[in-house]
């Protein structure tokens, strides 16, 4: 039999064991950012959820909605005083063009691109805050889903690209929810608490998972995430399935000689004798001769997303092509390239 002051020990030591196991994963530094603006529900909903996790969290977003900015970026132009308010009205117009949210010191806005805020985020926010990069940027949660071959023209994807090029671990996340609304309509219960959490937990799993004193994922590598729209209570219960980008996508970009005639022009309001940038897809046919990418792959991620999951594909920064690619281009230029390496 155990001795009294043995048990005790023996129970202190259970105890410890199961509070370490119980205890949060470590905090991470984290710059927030997307392309919708700096005072939209989904991005506060996610700087809230996070900050509640316990990470350590500052906003970088642009005053506008940029979304279809992909990686446009003014170089070499001053950001100037604000022609106009911030998005929701929150900053006015002739405010700085670079500065903090009036209600939160934490939260800060650019009046440019997305990528353009997301580097302010890395170069100067987080610089001043922790002295060095952060360990994580999160870029979303998007109005609206960013999926297969459009995603070459998501501002919110391409924050996840310039990250992952400078070496930091970043996720990129969209809601095929498109409500936008402001922060200031944020109570609680609200969906947008219930989508952030879902990135909450992908977040905690990369942590849990990952070899002590190595980054959040492999160098050079993002996540693309999409969440199906779902109603009250249905976040929770998404299964997570592995997925890749393909081309398959809601928004298969048309030039239309005339808006007028593009179905989701006109159910916009944009439907004007105009030329101009309109969608295709599946449902909605393009204009005659026009043939838009199919992609039917079982894990392509919009293919996923329709499956009513999250599908979580692997993203690498730079578009290098594949070897055997390579290859073949090798030898259709080989008189012209000369002995490639």
């Amino acid at each position: 039999m155990r001795r009294p002051l043995q048990m005790k020990a023996t129970h202190l030591l259970l105890m410890l064991g199961l509070t370490a196991l119980a205890a949060p994963a470590q905090a991470l530094n984290i710059v927030l950012s997307n392309d919708d603006g700096f005072e939209t529900a989904n991005i506060r909903a996610l700087y809230q959820r996070l900050k509640a996790a316990g990470h350590d969290v500052v906003v970088s977003a642009p005053t506008q909605n940029n979304s279809g900015r992909g990686g446009s970026m003014n170089f070499l132009v001053p950001v100037t005083p604000m022609a106009k308010a911030s998005r929701h009205g929150s900053v006015a117009a002739g405010s700085p063009g670079v500065g903090k949210d009036p209600g939160d010191a934490d939260v800060y806005y650019v009046d440019g691109t997305p990528v353009m805020s997301m580097l302010h985020g890395l170069d100067v926010v987080a610089v001043k805050r922790w002295g060095q990069q952060p360990d994580l940027v999160v870029s979303g949660f998007n109005e609206g889903n960013n999926t297969g071959l459009i995603n070459n023209s998501s501002g919110t994807v391409n924050n996840l690209l310039y990250a992952v090029n400078r070496g930091i671990p970043a996720i990129a996340a969209s809601y095929e929810g498109t409500e936008a609304r402001a922060h200031t309509a944020l109570a609680e219960g609200a969906l947008e608490y219930e989508i952030a959490d879902v990135v909450v937990k992908l977040i905690e799993e990369l942590e849990d998972k990952r070899a002590e004193g190595q980054p959040l994922l492999p160098p050079g590598v993002g996540l693309n995430i999409n969440i199906p729209k779902v109603t009250a209570g249905q976040a929770a219960t998404l299964p997570f399935r592995f997925a890749r980008m393909g081309k398959a996508t809601e928004y298969q970009p048309v030039f239309y000689e005339k808006l007028s005639d593009s179905p989701v022009a006109v159910g916009y309001g944009a439907g004007v004798a105009y030329p101009g940038i309109s969608f295709a897809n599946d449902v909605i046919a393009p204009p005659a001769g026009v043939v838009i990418a199919q992609d039917d792959s079982e894990l392509s991620e919009f293919n996923v997303m329709k499956d009513h999951a999250i599908p979580v594909t692997v993203v690498e920064g730079v578009p290098q092509g594949r070897r055997s690619n390579e290859e073949r281009v090798k030898i259709q230029l080989r008189d012209l390239l000369g002995a490639a390496p």
